[in-house]
């Protein structure tokens, strides 16, 4: 018969000698065991702390992406709003070369729009598709406005001289706006009725100029406007002056864009020192705000 294999373990307690034996079955399955429990809690911590680290990588990346889409989508509103400007812009020189304006359906394709609240609150893939459809719009948008200059400018090119006598500056510098074109409780008697042009509202004695090319039809007194000037600039445009305190022109005469018509005052039925400005197209009075372009169109 084989004998088994023991090991033996001897310890002292109470002035006596103890021993425990270990047969080899014992220690290998306790090594097996102990091994065992040994990989098994590297491979948990192991698990673990990757879980951790590549979560913490995560978090971070989502962190900078969201503040890299938030500076985007900024940047994407702040072209959204330049854009707007631009379309009013171009409306209203469409409006100075009498062409019409852009159709509504041109621009509708160019409308998409960037809800930056709402993109906030999405994952990264619909913040995507959001971002890249609002950058193909605001492209499209672009185009359409530089296809439109481009029409603009085409037809100013071709008759330079009609829009010499295009009413399209503003006809005092340095003034405010006191009351616009529309309807408006009358600052005299108190009644609500229609205001067919733009009080600015300037120093005594401000020089009043021509806002286009054309030749002057009237240069009198009226109980209502007081001193005024009324220029027939052709093509359909006529421009009125009034509550003047001094008139330098006389009926007849021909002026440019920018010539001085008069000095500012309080004439006639005006409840202060202001001018009244009127802009008449084809015998009808329009808005002046229209026509009013920065610097000068020579």
């Amino acid at each position: 018969m084989n004998k088994k294999k023991y090991f033996s373990f001897h310890y002292l307690s109470s002035n006596k000698l103890h021993q425990i034996n270990f047969s080899l079955l014992n220690v290998a399955t306790f090594l097996t065991v102990f091994l065992m429990l040994f990989i098994g809690i590297n491979y948990y911590l192991s698990v673990e702390f990757s879980s951790n680290y590549y979560k913490g990588k995560i978090e971070e990346t989502n962190q900078k992406y969201s503040d890299v889409s938030e500076e985007l989508l900024n940047k994407v509103s702040e072209l959204e709003k330049d854009l707007a400007l631009l379309e009013e812009k171009d409306s209203e020189i469409r409006t100075y070369a009498a062409l019409p304006p852009l159709d509504d359906n041109i621009k509708k394709m160019g409308t998409g729009g960037s809800d930056i609240e709402e993109i906030n609150d999405e994952n990264s893939s619909t913040i995507l598709d959001k971002l890249k459809n609002t950058i193909d719009s605001l492209s499209y948008t672009v185009n359409s406005q530089k296809n439109s200059y481009n029409t603009i400018f085409n037809k100013i090119k071709s008759n330079e001289k009609m829009y010499r006598h295009v009413p399209s500056i503003m006809p005092v510098e340095s003034a405010y706006l006191g009351s616009t074109y529309g309807y408006r409780t009358d600052p005299i008697d108190g009644k609500r009725r229609m205001h067919r042009g733009q009080d600015f509202a300037v120093n005594l004695n401000t020089p009043v100029i021509a806002a286009g090319d054309g030749v002057v039809t009237k240069a009198q007194y009226d109980s209502g406007w007081g001193r005024y000037v009324k220029v027939d600039h052709g093509y359909g445009y006529e421009t009125i002056y009034a509550h003047l305190y001094k008139i330098n022109v006389k009926k007849g005469q021909k002026v440019k864009r920018g010539d001085v018509l008069g000095k500012s005052g309080n004439s006639g039925r005006a409840a202060g020192f202001h001018l009244h400005y009127e802009v008449h197209k084809n015998k009808k009075v329009e808005d002046p705000k229209k026509y009013f372009f920065i610097g000068y169109i020579k």
